[in-house]
Protein backbone atom coordinates (compact mmCIF):
# COMPACT_ATOMS: atom_id res chain seq x y z
CA UNK A 1 0.00 0.00 0.00
CA UNK A 2 1.65 3.50 -1.40
CA UNK A 3 1.59 6.42 0.67
CA UNK A 4 -1.53 7.84 -0.53
CA UNK A 5 -4.02 5.34 -0.15
CA UNK A 6 -2.56 5.30 3.62
CA UNK A 7 -3.27 8.79 3.65
CA UNK A 8 -6.60 8.45 2.35
CA UNK A 9 -7.48 5.36 5.05
CA UNK A 10 -6.78 8.33 7.59
CA UNK A 11 -9.26 10.65 6.46
CA UNK A 12 -11.34 7.99 6.09
CA UNK A 13 -11.17 6.82 9.70
CA UNK A 14 -10.27 3.34 8.50
CA UNK A 15 -6.99 3.47 10.89
CA UNK A 16 -7.21 3.26 14.46
CA UNK A 17 -3.32 3.64 14.76
CA UNK A 18 -0.86 6.57 14.26
CA UNK A 19 2.78 6.18 15.28
CA UNK A 20 4.85 9.00 15.71
CA UNK A 21 8.35 10.03 16.16
CA UNK A 22 9.74 13.16 17.91
CA UNK A 23 13.15 14.36 16.11
CA UNK A 24 14.95 15.86 18.91
CA UNK A 25 18.80 18.09 18.19
CA UNK A 26 19.29 17.92 21.34
CA UNK A 27 21.57 15.02 23.08
CA UNK A 28 21.58 13.28 26.29
CA UNK A 29 23.98 16.41 27.44
CA UNK A 30 21.89 19.43 26.46
CA UNK A 31 21.27 21.17 29.85
CA UNK A 32 17.91 21.66 30.92
CA UNK A 33 16.84 25.46 31.84
CA UNK A 34 16.32 26.38 35.39
CA UNK A 35 12.75 26.71 35.24
CA UNK A 36 10.26 25.67 32.12
CA UNK A 37 10.15 28.40 29.29
CA UNK A 38 13.74 30.07 30.75
CA UNK A 39 16.99 30.82 28.43
CA UNK A 40 19.59 28.03 27.61
CA UNK A 41 21.97 30.86 25.43
CA UNK A 42 21.92 34.67 25.71
CA UNK A 43 24.48 35.05 22.95
CA UNK A 44 26.41 33.07 19.55
CA UNK A 45 29.26 32.56 22.27
CA UNK A 46 26.91 30.24 24.24
CA UNK A 47 25.48 29.07 21.05
CA UNK A 48 28.80 28.10 19.92
CA UNK A 49 29.73 26.13 23.00
CA UNK A 50 26.38 24.09 22.70
CA UNK A 51 27.57 22.93 19.23
CA UNK A 52 31.23 21.98 20.56
CA UNK A 53 29.90 20.10 23.44
CA UNK A 54 28.40 17.70 20.82
CA UNK A 55 24.97 19.05 23.12
CA UNK A 56 23.27 19.62 19.98
CA UNK A 57 22.71 17.93 16.36
CA UNK A 58 23.32 14.03 17.37
CA UNK A 59 22.07 11.45 14.46
CA UNK A 60 18.55 10.42 15.91
CA UNK A 61 17.06 7.04 16.41
CA UNK A 62 13.61 5.77 14.83
CA UNK A 63 12.84 2.93 17.89
CA UNK A 64 9.08 3.68 17.56
CA UNK A 65 8.75 3.46 13.61
CA UNK A 66 11.37 0.22 13.97
CA UNK A 67 8.69 -1.32 16.28
CA UNK A 68 5.35 -1.32 14.07
CA UNK A 69 7.62 -1.36 10.98
CA UNK A 70 5.59 -4.22 10.13
CA UNK A 71 2.52 -3.07 10.98
CA UNK A 72 3.01 -0.27 8.68
CA UNK A 73 4.34 -2.02 6.05
CA UNK A 74 0.70 -4.28 6.00
CA UNK A 75 -1.07 -1.37 5.90
CA UNK A 76 -2.66 -1.53 9.25
CA UNK A 77 -1.24 1.62 10.86
CA UNK A 78 0.07 5.18 9.97
CA UNK A 79 3.77 6.79 10.52
CA UNK A 80 4.02 10.41 11.45
CA UNK A 81 7.41 12.56 12.70
CA UNK A 82 7.90 15.68 14.12
CA UNK A 83 10.76 18.33 13.09
CA UNK A 84 11.08 21.54 15.81
CA UNK A 85 10.34 24.39 13.61
CA UNK A 86 11.58 27.69 13.24
CA UNK A 87 10.09 29.50 15.49
CA UNK A 88 10.03 26.36 18.23
CA UNK A 89 13.59 25.22 17.96
CA UNK A 90 15.28 28.91 18.75
CA UNK A 91 12.88 28.97 21.38
CA UNK A 92 13.54 26.40 23.23
CA UNK A 93 17.58 27.80 23.03
CA UNK A 94 16.83 31.57 24.01
CA UNK A 95 13.60 30.81 26.66
CA UNK A 96 9.68 32.53 25.72
CA UNK A 97 10.95 35.96 26.75
CA UNK A 98 14.39 35.87 25.56
CA UNK A 99 13.51 34.79 21.92
CA UNK A 100 10.88 37.77 21.14
CA UNK A 101 13.91 40.13 22.26
CA UNK A 102 16.18 38.18 19.97
CA UNK A 103 14.38 38.70 17.10
CA UNK A 104 15.61 42.47 17.30
CA UNK A 105 19.01 42.00 19.64
CA UNK A 106 19.87 38.89 17.43
CA UNK A 107 18.22 38.37 14.15
CA UNK A 108 21.27 37.12 12.31
CA UNK A 109 22.10 34.48 15.33
CA UNK A 110 18.11 33.32 14.95
CA UNK A 111 18.67 32.38 11.27
CA UNK A 112 22.51 30.65 11.68
CA UNK A 113 20.48 28.35 14.26
CA UNK A 114 17.28 28.02 11.81
CA UNK A 115 19.91 27.43 9.02
CA UNK A 116 21.86 24.57 11.48
CA UNK A 117 18.30 23.22 11.88
CA UNK A 118 17.58 22.75 8.37
CA UNK A 119 20.84 21.28 7.59
CA UNK A 120 20.85 18.72 10.73
CA UNK A 121 17.22 17.79 9.04
CA UNK A 122 19.04 16.82 5.40
CA UNK A 123 21.27 14.43 7.46
CA UNK A 124 18.69 11.84 8.05
CA UNK A 125 15.45 12.90 6.22
CA UNK A 126 15.88 10.74 2.46
CA UNK A 127 16.76 7.96 4.34
CA UNK A 128 14.54 8.18 7.16
CA UNK A 129 11.49 8.87 4.28
CA UNK A 130 12.56 5.83 2.17
CA UNK A 131 13.08 2.69 4.81
CA UNK A 132 10.09 4.04 6.92
CA UNK A 133 7.40 5.90 4.13
CA UNK A 134 5.18 8.51 6.78
CA UNK A 135 2.09 9.57 5.65
CA UNK A 136 2.94 12.92 7.38
CA UNK A 137 4.84 14.76 9.52
CA UNK A 138 4.40 18.50 11.49
CA UNK A 139 6.59 21.43 12.16
CA UNK A 140 6.32 22.21 15.50
CA UNK A 141 6.05 25.67 15.98
CA UNK A 142 3.43 26.76 18.45
CA UNK A 143 3.80 30.19 17.37
CA UNK A 144 0.75 31.27 18.21
CA UNK A 145 -1.61 32.32 21.44
CA UNK A 146 -5.72 33.59 22.28
CA UNK A 147 -4.81 36.75 19.68
CA UNK A 148 -3.32 35.27 17.18
CA UNK A 149 0.99 34.75 16.24
CA UNK A 150 3.33 35.88 18.05
CA UNK A 151 5.43 37.36 15.55
CA UNK A 152 4.05 39.40 12.60
CA UNK A 153 3.75 37.86 8.53
CA UNK A 154 6.98 39.89 7.34
CA UNK A 155 9.12 38.69 10.19
CA UNK A 156 7.70 34.68 9.30
CA UNK A 157 9.08 36.12 5.74
CA UNK A 158 12.57 36.43 7.26
CA UNK A 159 12.98 34.25 9.80
CA UNK A 160 10.73 31.26 9.20
CA UNK A 161 9.91 30.83 5.37
CA UNK A 162 13.39 30.49 3.95
CA UNK A 163 13.80 27.44 5.69
CA UNK A 164 10.87 25.73 5.59
CA UNK A 165 11.20 26.26 1.59
CA UNK A 166 14.69 24.20 2.07
CA UNK A 167 12.72 20.97 3.45
CA UNK A 168 9.29 21.12 2.07
CA UNK A 169 10.44 20.39 -1.47
CA UNK A 170 12.04 16.99 -0.31
CA UNK A 171 9.26 16.03 1.85
CA UNK A 172 6.61 16.15 -1.13
CA UNK A 173 9.10 14.83 -3.29
CA UNK A 174 8.56 11.50 -1.16
CA UNK A 175 4.50 12.41 -0.96
CA UNK A 176 4.73 13.15 2.73
CA UNK A 177 1.83 15.70 3.95
CA UNK A 178 3.46 18.40 5.46
CA UNK A 179 1.49 19.90 8.81
CA UNK A 180 2.54 22.80 11.09
CA UNK A 181 1.48 22.14 14.47
CA UNK A 182 0.73 25.45 16.34
CA UNK A 183 -1.22 26.09 19.57
CA UNK A 184 -3.76 29.44 19.36
CA UNK A 185 -5.46 31.28 17.00
CA UNK A 186 -4.01 29.97 13.75
CA UNK A 187 -6.31 31.82 11.04
CA UNK A 188 -4.38 34.61 9.92
CA UNK A 189 -1.33 32.26 9.91
CA UNK A 190 -2.55 29.82 7.19
CA UNK A 191 -1.98 31.90 3.90
CA UNK A 192 1.63 32.56 5.63
CA UNK A 193 1.52 28.52 5.70
CA UNK A 194 0.10 28.17 2.07
CA UNK A 195 2.77 30.24 1.22
CA UNK A 196 5.71 27.84 2.27
CA UNK A 197 4.01 25.02 0.53
CA UNK A 198 2.74 23.55 4.28
CA UNK A 199 -0.09 21.99 3.22
CA UNK A 200 -2.28 20.85 6.83
CA UNK A 201 -2.33 22.38 10.48
CA UNK A 202 -3.02 20.34 13.77
CA UNK A 203 -4.74 21.12 17.03
CA UNK A 204 -6.93 23.94 15.86
CA UNK A 205 -7.49 25.16 19.31
CA UNK A 206 -11.18 25.96 20.07
CA UNK A 207 -10.37 27.96 23.60
CA UNK A 208 -9.16 29.87 21.17
CA UNK A 209 -11.36 30.96 18.90
CA UNK A 210 -10.75 28.81 15.94
CA UNK A 211 -13.65 28.02 13.86
CA UNK A 212 -13.28 24.79 11.70
CA UNK A 213 -16.18 25.14 10.02
CA UNK A 214 -15.11 28.67 8.97
CA UNK A 215 -11.83 27.37 8.44
CA UNK A 216 -12.72 24.84 5.67
CA UNK A 217 -15.47 27.47 3.59
CA UNK A 218 -11.80 29.66 3.47
CA UNK A 219 -9.48 27.10 2.41
CA UNK A 220 -10.93 24.26 0.52
CA UNK A 221 -8.14 22.42 -0.27
CA UNK A 222 -6.06 22.95 2.71
CA UNK A 223 -5.59 19.49 5.75
CA UNK A 224 -6.91 19.42 9.34
CA UNK A 225 -6.77 17.97 11.86
CA UNK A 226 -7.73 18.34 15.72
CA UNK A 227 -10.76 21.17 16.53
CA UNK A 228 -12.45 19.23 19.27
CA UNK A 229 -13.37 21.36 22.06
CA UNK A 230 -11.28 19.43 24.90
CA UNK A 231 -13.06 21.49 27.83
CA UNK A 232 -16.85 19.86 26.84
CA UNK A 233 -15.49 16.26 27.52
CA UNK A 234 -16.44 16.40 30.83
CA UNK A 235 -19.65 17.25 30.69
CA UNK A 236 -21.48 13.72 29.23
CA UNK A 237 -22.84 12.32 26.35
CA UNK A 238 -25.17 15.32 25.47
CA UNK A 239 -22.07 17.90 25.57
CA UNK A 240 -20.06 15.07 23.04
CA UNK A 241 -23.17 14.83 20.90
CA UNK A 242 -23.52 18.43 20.27
CA UNK A 243 -19.67 18.75 19.54
CA UNK A 244 -19.71 15.84 17.49
CA UNK A 245 -22.46 17.71 15.59
CA UNK A 246 -21.10 21.02 15.36
CA UNK A 247 -17.66 19.72 13.49
CA UNK A 248 -19.20 16.91 11.06
CA UNK A 249 -20.03 19.46 8.52
CA UNK A 250 -16.18 20.04 8.05
CA UNK A 251 -15.96 16.31 8.31
CA UNK A 252 -18.54 15.45 5.43
CA UNK A 253 -16.19 17.97 3.09
CA UNK A 254 -13.23 16.02 3.47
CA UNK A 255 -9.73 16.85 4.54
CA UNK A 256 -10.91 16.90 7.98
CA UNK A 257 -9.64 14.40 11.00
CA UNK A 258 -11.71 14.88 14.46
CA UNK A 259 -9.13 15.32 17.31
CA UNK A 260 -8.94 16.20 20.43
CA UNK A 261 -7.69 19.89 20.56
CA UNK A 262 -4.99 19.87 22.65
CA UNK A 263 -4.01 17.88 25.75
CA UNK A 264 -7.10 16.28 27.54
CA UNK A 265 -7.35 17.98 30.53
CA UNK A 266 -7.48 16.38 33.97
CA UNK A 267 -10.68 17.06 34.32
CA UNK A 268 -11.66 14.19 32.10
CA UNK A 269 -12.09 10.64 33.70
CA UNK A 270 -11.10 7.62 32.19
CA UNK A 271 -14.49 6.51 31.63
CA UNK A 272 -15.25 10.22 29.89
CA UNK A 273 -12.63 9.14 27.20
CA UNK A 274 -14.12 6.01 26.77
CA UNK A 275 -17.46 7.84 25.66
CA UNK A 276 -15.89 9.89 23.36
CA UNK A 277 -14.52 7.07 21.67
CA UNK A 278 -17.71 5.62 21.56
CA UNK A 279 -19.30 7.95 20.01
CA UNK A 280 -16.35 8.82 17.57
CA UNK A 281 -16.80 5.26 16.39
CA UNK A 282 -20.22 5.98 15.94
CA UNK A 283 -19.90 9.04 13.87
CA UNK A 284 -16.94 8.11 11.79
CA UNK A 285 -19.40 5.17 11.11
CA UNK A 286 -21.94 7.10 10.00
CA UNK A 287 -19.53 9.67 7.96
CA UNK A 288 -18.47 6.33 5.94
CA UNK A 289 -22.08 5.69 5.17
Amino acid sequence: MNTRDRFKRILDFEMDLLVQEWVSPRTAKFPAPKHHGTSIITDEKQYDELKRNHQLFAKPSFVNFDKYKAEHDAGDCAFWFTIEGFFWFPRTLFGIEDHLYAFYDYPELIKRINQDQVDYTFTFLEDMIKRYQPEFMTMAEDMSYNNGAMLSESQFDEFMLPYYQQIIPLLKKYGVKVFIDSDGDITECINWFKRAGIEGILPLERQAGVDINQLRENHPEFLFLGGFDKTIMHKGEVALRKEFERLMPAVKKGGYLISVDHQIPPSVSLKDYYLYLKLFREYAQDYQK
